[in-house]
């Protein structure tokens, strides 16, 4: 009956619920009659969770009553209304009842318990969303298998039959529940943090089992799967991010803005996280430094954290304990001191041992485990091969344990590093190529953790870092050739780096051409940056920038120079700035008249280059220049100063002498306490447009506590254009009035200020509001500057796919900055 289904499905979700289009009410000829029989004795106590559809929840309902009577029922209701028209549509399957009705009757017929209740709320649930779109590939939470989902293999011993121990309670399993319970009205991020084996997993598996058993999960391959199920997220759905890491790891992590998307959709997005990975991407970067982990940072703030601690407590014992008679691997992992509880069963120190004391027998297998650990550590996230093993397990050996080896040392080697521990788990595990095919072997999380400690600064031998580059997998050469380029070994660098460009183009190329000018290999290094600066602008301007640093000044010129005609305004300042600082002044002043047109922000820069380097009467000239700024006060000044520092005989823009003269004035009449006469002669020289008298003004009033009136003669002279938006914007900002600075930033943007655009980017960084920032900055990413400053804000913050995607663009700057970004981008790599 589709009409009752999705009258049900209405009343649920928010409307009235419905029978034939009609508002739920006790209607005319309704079966209303006290002596109702039901269909089975008091004895005979339906399963709720056999209930598939609408008639079979209406049936076991009538079967739950048990003989009581529609006024029987009404009145064990009470306080709560239950009509006997609502369970007279309930029991004859006439609409799906809403979830408060379901749980009036369920209280009538005697279920007070919250958990004799959960079953027949959950039958309610698979019949009241069985029409509901769920996600391609998911499963309801109550079928999914913990194995699948990561909880760990336990011990295996005598006596045991069931593939897992039964669930010992934790401490955190109300705080994890009460978290579900409310993402499940609202959509939210629940995020268990804890090591390797704590049972953070098997944690999160009971909690969500108990809590929404009816609801869809889905547990996505990659962060593509999670981007896909973002555009059309469905009702009711568990998103199953076990082992966080390995979503946020470079090139391709989840942006925080997919997973606010999916929360606000209403999804419960769960996930599971390593402690060093936690901290390591939430930890503030220190002034100066590149923040690689600022889209970790914010997502990671969505999250409701809960801590999985490594050890049982007291009461988590006594838990334990009380189960331990119903499963020995309770009580040998209760009754083991040197580890925790968790680990134990997962078998993790066991590993550990095996490794690390190995017989002398098993050397072999001690130096592939080795082998493989080192390969993980410096950045070869996929299986380890037969072959690399092969050729670097000898450097773990000593030459006596070479020369003896028998002729089958490697497969003796992996049969003891894949032999499981306990039945649980291997050292190394083999991942499948096909049947009977070994595509090769993954360290288990719990002993590359260990090994992360233990050999974090241990050195990787030449054999390894050669076996590496020979056998390693493609997708894996870009981020060996970071962790080789820290361990400063560039040979092994540019190899990966000439692997990886076949597969990653300009994130391997510009890394590349950058290694090999900076070791020795200028000449090809360049010349790859040329191959791929054809028709990118971006390359283009790093090319000239390591063009510069090779000496090879003038060939940055004619790249800088091209650029600059080709109408890239970034092209146009960087130029004149190269040529003024190899004082080729006549060429930089060039360069402007052609091309400087309507940005005076290039005479700006030019002449604060020239002062830098001392050429105060080279300055002035770049001032008095027709299209020169005028609207900076701090450029007049300058020009006054040169006058007063070079020369005599070199004449000043007209104006600038008279004015200088009157600001004078104005600071003697002030300092004789004429305040009002020095202020009316600045306002004066101010409307005649000298910006300096302006701001002389402005600083006057803000000394004597005029600062609502400082303000205001600024918002005056911003509304003419007499004035620039960003001196009201920073003044406001000075004041604690972020947010009116803000806007006034965001009006002057909107109309087209590219430097007030800049500035609002920088405001709402510092406020830590990365995400308006980027969008402010994207929507004028067109101009070179800003796309500039949009890409290096991109690759500060560590927002790869973002900083790839104005690559694939060709946004200004993006190259430049990618290896800022790539260079330090593999968390778990020491």
């Amino acid at each position: 009956m589709p009409g009752a289904f999705a009258a049900g499905a209405a009343a649920f979700y928010g409307g009235p619920a419905v029978s034939g289009g009609v508002a739920e009410h006790p209607r005319e000829g309704a079966q209303m009659t006290d002596d109702h029989v039901p269909a089975a004795g008091d004895g005979d106590r339906p399963d709720p969770a056999s209930v598939q559809s609408l008639a079979d929840f209406a049936q076991a309902c009538d079967r739950l009553r048990a003989g009581r009577s529609y006024a029987d029922l009404r009145r064990a209701a009470r306080p709560r209304s239950l009509p006997a028209a609502t369970v007279s549509d309930l029991l004859n399957a006439r609409s799906t009842p809403t979830r408060d009705t379901v749980v009036t009757f369920l209280l009538a017929c005697g279920l007070h318990d919250d958990a004799a209740r959960r079953p027949w709320l959950a039958g309610w649930e698979r019949v009241a969303t069985a029409g509901l779109p769920h996600p391609a590939g998911a499963v309801r939470v109550r079928l999914a298998r913990p194995r699948l989902l990561g909880v760990h293999a336990a011990i295996q011993v005598s006596g045991t039959a069931r593939e897992l121990p039964p669930y010992v309670p934790r401490d955190v399993d109300a705080d994890l529940r009460a978290a579900l319970t409310t993402a499940a009205a609202e959509g939210g991020f629940v995020l268990l943090v804890g090591g390797s084996s704590v049972g953070k997993t098997r944690a999160l598996h009971e909690a969500v089992h108990a809590t929404l058993p009816e609801w869809w999960l889905l547990h996505p391959a990659d962060t593509r799967a999670i981007a896909d199920h973002a555009q059309a997220p469905t009702p009711r759905t568990v998103l199953w991010l076990d082992e966080l890491q390995r979503y946020l790891n470079r090139p391709a992590a989840l942006p925080a803005g997919t997973l606010r998307q999916l929360v606000t959709a209403g999804t419960v997005v769960v996930a599971t996280l390593w402690p060093e990975e936690y901290t390591v991407r939430t930890a503030r970067t220190r002034a100066g430094e590149q923040d690689l982990y600022a889209n970790d940072r914010e997502l990671l703030g969505l999250a409701r954290l809960i801590q999985v601690p490594a050890t049982f407590s007291r009461a988590e014992r006594r838990h334990g304990e009380a189960l331990a008679g119903t499963d020995p691997r309770i009580r040998i992992a209760l009754d083991t001191t040197d580890a925790g509880f968790t680990q134990v069963l997962a078998a993790g120190p066991a590993l550990i041992h095996r490794w690390e004391h190995a017989p002398a027998a098993d050397c072999y297998g001690r130096a592939v485990i080795t082998a493989a650990l080192d390969a993980r550590r410096v950045g070869a996230q996929q299986p380890a091969t037969r072959a690399y093993l092969e050729a670097a397990a000898p450097a773990y050996l000593t030459a006596a344990q070479q020369a003896t080896a028998p002729a089958d040392w490697l497969d003796r080697a992996l049969t003891y590093a894949s032999g499981t521990v306990h039945g649980a788990a291997a050292c190394l595990t083999p991942v499948p190529a096909g049947m009977g095919a070994v595509a090769g072997y993954l360290p288990a999380d719990y002993l590359h953790q260990h090994a992360q400690r233990t050999r974090r600064t241990a050195a990787l031998p030449d054999l390894v870092w050669n076996a590496l580059l020979t056998h390693r997998d493609p997708r894996d050469s870009l981020g060996l050739a970071g962790n080789a380029e820290r361990r400063g070994r560039p040979e092994h660098a540019i190899a990966f780096y000439r692997g990886a460009l076949a597969t990653d183009g300009l994130l391997a190329a510009v890394p590349l051409g950058a290694v090999l000018i900076e070791h020795g290999g200028a000449d090809e290094g360049l010349q790859i940056l040329r191959d791929h600066a054809a028709g990118n602008t971006v390359v283009a301007h790093f090319l000239a920038d390591m063009l510069v640093h090779c000496g090879r000044v003038d060939e940055a010129v004619q790249v800088l120079r091209e650029l600059a005609d080709g109408g890239d305004r970034y092209g146009v300042r960087r130029l004149t700035a190269l040529l003024a600082e190899y004082s080729r002044l006549d060429e930089a002043l060039h360069v402007l008249r052609d091309h400087a047109a309507g940005d005076p922000f290039a005479y700006q820069q030019l002449a604060e280059l020239l002062t830098e380097h001392g050429c105060h009467a080279q300055a002035a000239r770049v001032l008095s220049e027709p299209g020169a700024i005028r609207s900076f006060t701090e450029m007049i000044d300058m020009a006054a100063e040169f006058h007063r520092a070079v020369d005599a005989s070199f004449e000043l823009p007209p104006g600038i002498a008279e004015a200088s003269h009157a600001r004078q004035l104005a600071a003697d009449l002030a300092g004789q306490g004429r305040l009002e006469e020095a202020l009316q002669l600045l306002l004066d020289r101010a409307a005649a447009g000298d910006n300096q008298a302006l701001h002389q003004l402005v600083t006057m009033l803000e000394g004597h506590d005029r600062v609502d009136e400082a303000l205001q003669v600024l918002r005056d002279h911003v509304a003419t254009g007499a004035a620039d938006a960003r001196w009201l914007a920073g003044m406001l900002k000075s004041c604690d009035r972020v947010e009116e600075a803000l806007e006034v930033l965001r009006d002057h943007a909107a109309a087209g200020d590219v430097y007030c655009l800049q500035q609002l980017a920088t405001m709402l960084e510092e406020q830590d509001r990365i995400d308006e920032a980027v969008q402010a900055l994207r929507e004028h990413a067109t101009d070179a500057s800003v796309g500039h400053r949009l890409t290096s804000m991109l690759a500060w913050h560590g927002r790869t796919d973002e900083l790839l995607d104005e690559v694939a663009a060709g946004t200004s700057g993006a190259v430049e900055a990618l290896p800022r970004l790539r260079r330090t981008d593999e968390p778990t790599a020491y």
